[in-house]
């Protein structure tokens, strides 16, 4: 992508930015009270969200998973949408309470589905669930999307039913969560410039989509149940510190003073890890002279030689330590200047023996660099001693189950356990005996059952 094309981009987000913040001042000139906001889209391309939200008084976005989303992306659009606002509940503004309808084939939600994913958005910090549409068009291209009321207009469908099931529940508890917040010590950094750079690139792959190499690194959090703040990468260190760790997944741009940044958030004891792509642009999207990882690589402590394409379903092995993995769409050909070599390639490639991870001390903390995008279980083995050593709480609970905490005033916290499987589970967790499960009145006492999709919400002191 040239610099001219960057440029495109960052015009056609501000100049439909421009467009709403028009509707809005108009509207403001009648309504000086009403919150004002737009729908927003997840991980959308093509707006800057973080630009967005500083002119909305409340984020409000779409939420349409299909039906092979993991649970854990759909997580992280949600905490995106909570981060671009700064980390202040958003609104749930549509989810379909049945079957989409622009996908190739349109799966029917399963029973319970659609309760566990309004559940979801809450425990993400949503303060709203809402549904597009209320009663199914007739005509149009939206014909056989969902409604609360369907086709046959009557209020006995399934999903009717199901969807006033779900009002009582959020209209009896809900308002005991509002304003609720969530905690973190982990930071994600999400970069629209980042975005537009590394998608827009002529070599070397065409393998990369922004959004996964985000969910690699979020997913092996998510996992064990360890909240997550997403950030812009131009967040200032005062916030930033605040943080015991920082990952910026596949930063390629690195805007004005972000690098010194992250070196002082480093120097001063924080964690930060990021890798492969980073650090090879500037702003004007123009290659940094000097060597990859370019501003970054004194932090990170290693020179980045080459970056070999891997074909799809083209894998390369890593092995060290507690990482026994495989890596795929690219490797980095890696010559450490002062960090620590934590896994190298395997295979018959003629950098096989050359670092694969790294660690590099810096001032009090430590910047790690992950040479390649590794596999799921690759990257929770990477993962693993970085929340042990750093003490982050983290729980291992049965594969599909899920586990956030939103704080409210006076010490209450709320814990949602969420099955986002269509299999019941049982479980013991400790940490939530003696708490109260809202919708049932049951205190618990370590054995918990969760039918398919099941959702408990736990109040605790």
């Amino acid at each position: 992508m040239s610099g001219l094309q960057m440029d495109y981009r960052r015009f056609q987000s501000q100049a439909q930015l421009a467009c709403y913040t028009n509707e809005r001042d108009a509207i403001r000139e009648y309504d000086a009270t009403t919150p004002i906001t737009t729908n927003l889209m997840g991980t959308f391309k093509d707006l800057d969200y973080f630009e967005w939200a500083k002119e909305m008084d409340v984020v409000s976005w779409d939420n349409y998973p299909g039906m092979d989303t993991p649970p854990s992306f759909t997580a992280m659009c949600h905490d995106l949408m909570r981060g671009i606002g700064g980390n202040k509940p958003f609104m749930l503004m549509e989810q379909t309470p049945n079957q989409q309808n622009w996908f190739p084939f349109c799966k029917v939600k399963q029973p319970g589905e659609v309760r566990k994913l309004s559940w979801q958005a809450v425990a993400h910090g949503a303060d709203t669930v809402r549904f597009f549409q209320m009663k199914q068009s007739l005509g149009g291209c939206e014909r056989f999307h969902g409604a609360v009321i369907a086709h046959d207009g009557t209020e006995e469908s399934r999903v009717f039913k199901e969807t006033a099931a779900l009002g009582e529940e959020l209209d009896r508890i809900g308002r005991r969560i509002m304003g609720s917040r969530i905690e973190s010590r982990v930071a994600i950094m999400f970069d629209w410039q980042s975005y537009w750079s590394l998608e827009g690139c002529v070599g070397p792959t065409t393998g990369f989509n922004y959004p996964n190499e985000v969910h690699r690194f979020y997913r092996a959090l998510w996992r064990r149940n360890v909240p997550v703040d997403m950030i812009a990468s131009t967040t200032p260190l005062a916030r930033l510190s605040q943080y015991d760790l920082a990952i910026a997944p596949a930063l390629i741009t690195v805007l004005p003073g972000v690098a010194e940044t992250l070196e002082a958030y480093v120097a001063d004891g924080g964690t930060f890890i990021t890798g492969y792509m980073a650090g090879i642009h500037d702003e004007h999207d123009l290659v940094v002279p000097g060597g990859y990882p370019g501003k970054l690589r004194r932090l990170m402590g290693v020179w980045v030689e080459e970056i070999d394409a891997l074909a799809p379903g083209e894998t390369i092995e890593v092995h060290g330590g507690t990482v026994d993995a495989k890596g795929e769409i690219v490797a980095s050909i890696i010559h450490r200047e002062g960090a620590e070599r934590l896994a190298t390639y395997g295979g018959d490639e003629f950098y096989a023996g050359h670092s694969a991870l790294t660690v590099n001390a810096y001032g009090k903390g430590k910047a790690y660099f992950v040479g390649t995008p590794l596999d799921e279980t690759g990257m929770s083995a990477f993962m693993a001693p970085i929340i042990k050593e750093l003490d982050l709480k983290s729980l291992d609970i049965p594969e599909d189950v899920s586990l956030s905490v939103r704080y409210g005033d006076g010490g209450t916290r709320y814990a949602f356990l969420i099955n986002n499987s269509a299999a019941d589970k049982r479980l013991c967790l400790s940490e939530l005996n003696g708490g109260t499960e809202l919708l049932t009145g049951t205190v618990i006492n370590d054995l918990i059952e969760l039918k398919s999709y099941g959702v408990d919400v736990i109040a605790l002191r």
